[in-house]
């Protein structure tokens, strides 16, 4: 257990220093907005109501 205590203690010492290189991945998806939830709830309600969960978990 010390030596993953050693281990995260440098890792965040180098993290902290910026020893590693960091990059952003950009953003790419869709804009999260009332419209985009309302279409995930509605997509999520039709899975629901289609019957394929019920079916899976019956098998």
């Amino acid at each position: 257990m010390t030596e993953a205590q050693l281990v995260m203690d440098n890792f965040m010492k180098k993290l902290a220093a910026d020893e590693y290189k960091k990059e952003n991945q950009p953003n790419n998806g869709p804009e999260i907005n009332a419209d985009f939830i309302e279409e995930q709830v509605m997509s999520y309600s039709k899975l629901l109501k289609s019957g394929i969960i019920d079916a899976v978990l019956n098998e």
